[in-house]
């Protein structure tokens, strides 16, 4: 007998890992839900309502009435009994669903459409604050229906079929880092990215887009995911499918937004690659558009994601944009990837060959010349660039901008820090960390909603430093610690 135990992260593609355990086979998809009866982990027996959704890898995936994934093994399944589909639940259901699973009085929550949005609040909020929090659920939620309606364009333009959601597309913002980082240990297992690292996500098995509220300052993150969320909810894409990483990153990292509406699609340059492609002078030389397709490892760790991300921004809008023709029959080739089955990495790379032609190193020489046509036309967007020796960062629900001079030993550090929290008041901590090890720290025990302060320069031994901050509400136990001198230990992060 044969026990899977799955083993989910925050990317399309899932990892199994196998243990002895025993099984039960399934045939071929049915086109009505059943009622399946299973043992759980625990050893418990449970039954539930479902649509059957795939098969592989030794497991079977059950989609829920919420449109959730529930991924049992094969050997713990004991029962099926045929039945109707499950009725998916409303987004009113799903937003009541959620005001249960979140503390009392933690948790705002609002319905536009087929979006849910709600915020994960830190603490309760003051009376004076909650009209703010409905302004900011209700610009997040058009803001999210305003995505897919530009993804809808990009769809019909490419000649892409999409059907219309059939769940409610939840959206979870939460208020703190620290809150943040929690869930997405939990709901990542710990595996792939550092939660530090990831700025939101969308989950395969929730089908829930989570993101901190820092990111919502300029809603690129969010948008990001959202564009995950619609491939895998209007059917261009299936959810648990062995989809190369470097196209469901490449499509989603081809919109770009202000914060107040998307402004491009994939056939534009993005003005965050072009600014890094240029800054670096061109595409990071260690990986290849090779690398990119055989294998996904390269976007699981914090050391080489971020070069992956560029690559895959490049090969996919280079493939949008001079490939238009074959692009579409790649797309529809994917979607007929089934959930839970296995690709090689030979099939992969010669199904890319098949339908573009030529070898991904080959159409990458292609890159450089079709990037500085285009850099004729791009209009650089305005402030984009940077002081040297500046460190602009969006942190903790701040906006700091940190220079330093330096005479070789010390540096004199100068800085403004802007409370971006749209809902409250906040304490913050901006800790300026050198190479040398050496850290000055600033305490800022209230500050207003969008109000800006400088911060008195201070001096730091060493050549080069870094900008950690922190923050909590200005009415909480944290900050009266903070203003008792009792501020947080940092350290140098790279």
């Amino acid at each position: 007998m044969q026990i899977f135990r799955i083993i989910w992260n925050s990317y399309p593609r899932i990892a199994f890992v196998a243990v002895l355990c025993g099984g039960l086979g399934l045939v071929a998809k049915p086109t009505v839900a059943d009622t399946f009866e299973y043992v759980d982990e625990a050893g418990e027996d449970q039954k539930v309502e479902a649509r059957f959704y795939g098969e592989g890898q030794g497991a079977i995936a059950l989609e829920l009435a919420n449109g959730s994934l529930l991924i049992i093994p094969q050997g713990a399944l004991k029962k099926r009994i045929p039945g109707d589909d499950p009725t998916p639940l409303t987004s009113q259901d799903m937003l009541t669903r959620l005001e249960g699973e979140f503390s009392e009085g933690l948790f705002r929550g609002r319905v536009e459409k087929q979006y849910v949005v709600g915020v994960v609040l830190t603490a309760p909020l003051p009376k004076t604050s909650e009209r703010r929090v409905g302004a900011n659920l209700l610009k997040a939620a058009r803001y999210m229906s305003g995505i897919e309606n530009i993804f809808h364009r990009f769809c019909k333009t490419m000649k892409i079929e999409r059907e219309a959601p059939k769940f409610p597309l939840v959206v979870l913002i939460f208020e703190t880092d620290d809150d943040f980082n929690e869930y997405t240990k939990k709901e990542t297992g710990g595996r792939g990215l550092s939660a530090q690292n990831i700025a939101g996500f969308y989950s395969p098995r929730t089908n829930y887009l989570y993101v901190r509220m820092s990111e919502c300052y300029s809603f690129a993150t969010p948008l990001h995911e959202a564009i995950h969320q619609q491939c895998f909810n209007t059917r261009v894409l299936s959810r648990l499918a062995p989809l190369p990483v470097w196209f469901s990153e490449g499509i989603a990292t081809g919109f770009e937004g202000d914060g107040d509406r998307v402004q491009s699609d994939p056939f534009k340059l993005n003005a965050a690659y072009v600014k890094i492609i240029m800054r670096s002078g061109g595409l990071p030389r260690q990986m290849s558009w090779d690398d990119l397709v055989k294998t996904d490892e390269l976007f699981r760790g914090d050391i080489f994601a971020g070069s992956a991300y560029i690559h895959a921004w490049s090969m996919h809008w280079l493939l949008v944009s001079k490939f238009r023709k074959q692009y579409p029959e790649y797309l529809r080739y994917l979607s007929t990837l089934e959930p839970l089955a296995e690709e090689s990495t030979r099939v992969r790379s010669a199904k890319f060959e098949e339908i573009f032609g030529d070898t991904p190193n080959a159409i990458q020489k292609n890159f450089r010349p079709a990037f500085q046509a285009a850099l004729k036309r791009f209009k650089h967007p305005k402030g984009s660039e940077e002081r040297p020796g500046t460190i602009s960062r969006i942190s903790n629900l701040a906006g700091v901008d940190a220079y330093a001079e330096s005479d070789g030993f010390n540096m004199k550090v100068q800085a403004q820090i802007r409370n971006l929290s749209p809902i409250r008041e906040m304490a913050f901590v901006v800790s300026v960390v050198s190479d040398a090890g050496n850290v000055a720290q600033w305490f800022l025990p209230k500050m207003k909603i969008n109000e800006l302060q400088l911060l008195q320069p201070k001096l730091v031994r060493g050549r080069g430093f870094n900008v950690i901050v922190q923050s909590t509400p200005s009415d909480s136990e944290t900050a009266a610690r903070w203003g008792r001198g009792q501020l947080p230990a940092v350290g140098l992060r790279r």
